[in-house]
């Protein structure tokens, strides 16, 4: 049998030798097929392992509260009520009224440009407290991240996204370098790690073990463009007025585009979600003007969406493959016509219906084969290539080559088994005669 298989494997060369242009454009389907599976796993598995790893980054206790856009009946509702959208006064306030609530760090992006020696590279402002770097895992490459004294004195100092300061700086040693927002100048205490570079502090998991830091989870900016400085300076600067400790009596203190809160227990994460939701909602006059979201929550989210994305991107691909399939069904049909009379001689020679079975089918295997390993080599150049242009990771496992292998091989099989059958059923006599 294995004699019958080798034979059959080398005959299939041959024909694919003599037959070059035909067998490539018959390969084809398989090649298309079975790239798209590559290339759709590895960048499924990439988007999959990056949310799972960024989101997981920030640990399972950490809340995010956002401010929202509501429609012009409910602002003006929300007018009324005195409701300004998410402040700074809110986090304060959630942080002394509800126990479970360990950390607030809120985020006030300001709507200003930093400029160093005529160069003004695209940036954003953002006024932070010394709490916000401890729960965004964010780590200095060089130099410092704010300190509580820097925010407490309301120091001008600031810290610079990677990005950022490659840019402002060119060459040059940033720290110690003074630099302008607005009007305002400030010092460069410290230079940010690339994003996804350094692990979370108290991080576990996958991204404790992997090295890699949440920076940017869950926004929606490049982070290491940001430029950080204390929260209260930018206040003050920039809104005129200051962040007191009483401030949360004011209710449209201070607009803030997100929060980050960090509650006591895993297990209470949900019931905070809610409460908080409460809280604010009550705040803002029943406007409904922020949300709240929960890591844990969204990584559920992002995998129902990746197994629906994976099972379209099958379907796709699994077409592909049908479509090749018929491809070598007709090519290997119109095979064994052309060679109808070399299969009369085979058989008058002492060649089985087996022997003919077995070459034919052999055939067919090999163009799938061979169609299935170029395949696997364009899908993962495709990978590649896309996560180099998009900057997507993409991550090309040997379950997907095995799995793209084997099913090319199979659809060799299947589709081949019908051709070789009618090769190996045809009658000798009337296929030696056949012109």
């Amino acid at each position: 049998m294995i004699e019958y298989v080798v034979e059959g494997f080398l005959i299939g060369l041959g024909g694919l030798a003599v037959h070059k242009t035909r067998s490539l454009l018959t390969m084809l389907g398989i090649i298309v097929g079975v790239a798209a599976v590559i290339a759709m796993m590895a960048i499924g598995n990439g988007a999959k392992e990056e949310t799972r790893r960024q989101i997981e980054a920030y640990g399972a206790t950490t809340l995010f509260v956002r401010a929202t856009r509501i429609s012009a009946e409910k602002f003006q509702n929300a007018r009324q009520d005195l409701s300004e959208g998410l402040s700074v006064s809110d986090g304060q306030f959630l942080r002394q009224a509800l126990p479970f609530v360990t950390a607030v760090a809120p985020e006030v992006i300001l709507e200003k440009k930093i400029r160093y020696r005529g160069r003004e590279p695209k940036a954003q402002i953002v006024a932070v407290d010394s709490e916000y770097f401890r729960l965004t895992g964010q780590r200095a490459s060089r130099g410092r991240l704010l300190l509580a004294q820097d925010i407490l004195e309301s120091r001008r100092v600031c810290v610079l996204g990677p990005v950022l300061a490659r840019e402002l700086f060119l060459q040059e040693d940033a720290l110690g370098k003074a630099v302008k927002v607005a009007k305002l100048r400030l010092t460069v205490v410290g230079i940010l790690k690339r994003n996804l570079e350094s692990p979370a502090p108290g991080a576990s998991g996958a991204s404790a073990q992997t090295g890699t830091a949440p920076a940017a989870t869950i926004k929606d900016r490049d982070v290491d463009r940001d430029v950080y400085l204390p929260l209260p300076l930018g206040l003050y600067k920039f809104t005129k007025r200051r962040a007191t400790t009483d401030s949360f009596a004011d209710p449209t203190y201070h607009r803030v585009r997100e929060m980050i809160v960090q509650v006591n227990r895993p297990e209470m994460v949900a019931t905070a979600k809610e409460t908080v939701l409460k809280v604010l909602k009550r705040r803002h006059g029943q406007a409904e003007d922020v949300e709240v979201i929960a890591p844990l929550e969204i990584l559920e989210q992002s995998r129902k969406a990746q197994e629906i994305f994976n099972l379209v991107m099958a379907l796709i691909a699994g077409l592909s493959l049908v479509v090749g399939g018929i491809g070598i069904m007709n090519i290997m049909l119109a095979s064994v016509t052309e060679r109808t009379r070399e299969i009369g001689v085979r058989r008058a020679v002492g060649a089985t219906a087996l022997d003919i079975l077995i070459q034919f089918l052999m055939e067919a295997t090999v163009i799938s084969v061979i169609g299935g390993l170029l395949g696997i080599g364009v899908g993962v150049g495709i990978s590649r290539a896309v996560g180099a242009i998009l900057g997507w990771r993409t991550i090309t496992t040997p379950f997907s080559i095995v799995l793209a292998f084997g099913v090319s091989a199979l659809v060799g099989i299947l589709f081949g088994l019908f051709p070789a059958r009618v090769a190996a059923y045809l009658d000798p006599i009337a296929a030696l005669r056949h012109e």
